[in-house]
């Protein structure tokens, strides 16, 4: 007798974590799906240049202006899309470069130990002795105002926590006996990194960077919000939200903005979450 065949559909359903399958999880994923089409095709699909100061001053949300406008004239709604592909770019840009350097220097350090394992480990103690945000606020200073740089203030910061956790991972690997196998077969060290050790931590990492896409972007978005990062008009939340302040009653100038922020990094932190719940919770919390 012939045994039914599952639909592809449903085979593809199950190979999704249940934990993603959940509502809070798919409504996450949904979010966070809707903002990244955004982020792609979001410039090419609004109503107005997000730069034009060609319409009234301070309308309130309305059928044509969904947002309403800002204080030079300027369709928010417009302005918000368009800041989705800064924010959104940039916070992935930032976690993909920090797992990389976190994750070379942490593989060094746990394989090679010694004076290798000194050395770097007590760098990634002087980061991580001053506080984040501070420590990317007096960089960002130093380096002068722009989305380069509060990229490159927040980068500075945000690698150490991977090369802690990858070094944790690798020491526990370094003994196994399928790495000393390979080495008794002949394997350099360089080779049995690359084979044994790397694809063996590659999994917590990458979970361990998607809990990190959401920070990211805050961190970056409250750069430009102290004026340490985007400067005007570029249409970045941050900033949006700080040129907000000076006219509070104007409700909408920052709510909207600020709504842009919350849904990105709560999505992300709830698929991170998911993620991490799935497929390896253990590994990310050392």
């Amino acid at each position: 007798m012939d045994i039914p065949r599952r639909s592809w559909t449903r085979r593809l359903w199950r190979k999704i974590p249940r934990e993603m399958r959940m509502p809070v999880g798919a409504l996450a994923f949904f979010v966070a799906l809707v903002w990244v089409i955004l982020c792609i095709i979001g410039p090419s699909i609004v109503p107005f240049d997000p730069l034009a100061q060609n319409l009234q001053r301070f309308l309130e949300p309305n059928s044509v202006n969904w947002f309403g406008t800002d204080e030079l004239g300027r369709d928010l709604y417009s302005r918000v899309i368009a800041g989705a592909r800064i924010t959104i770019s940039l916070a992935l840009m930032l976690v993909v470069a920090s797992m990389l350097i976190g994750s070379i220097i942490g593989v060094l350090a746990g394989f090679f130990g010694r004076w290798v394992d000194e050395v770097l480990m007590r760098l990634t103690d002087i980061v991580l002795a001053f506080p984040t945000v501070i420590l990317a606020m007096v960089t960002a200073a130093a380096l002068g105002a722009s989305l380069f740089n509060a990229v490159l203030a927040a980068l500075i910061v945000s690698w150490p926590p991977y090369a802690r956790v990858v070094r944790s991972m690798v020491l526990s690997l370094r003994e196994a006996d399928f790495v000393s196998s390979g080495r008794l077969l002949g394997f350099s060290p360089m080779k049995s990194m690359r084979l044994d050790i790397v694809p063996n931590v590659a999994g917590p990492t990458l979970v361990m960077a998607s809990l990190d896409i959401g920070n990211a972007a805050l961190l970056l978005s409250g750069l430009s919000f102290l004026g340490l990062g985007a400067k005007p008009p570029t249409p970045e939340w941050g900033s949006m939200i700080s040129a907000a302040l000076s006219n509070f009653d104007k409700w909408w100038l920052g709510l909207f903005p600020g709504l842009a922020i919350s849904t990105v990094v709560i999505a992300f932190n709830f698929i991170g979450d998911a993620l991490r719940d799935a497929f390896d919770p253990e590994a990310v919390r050392v």
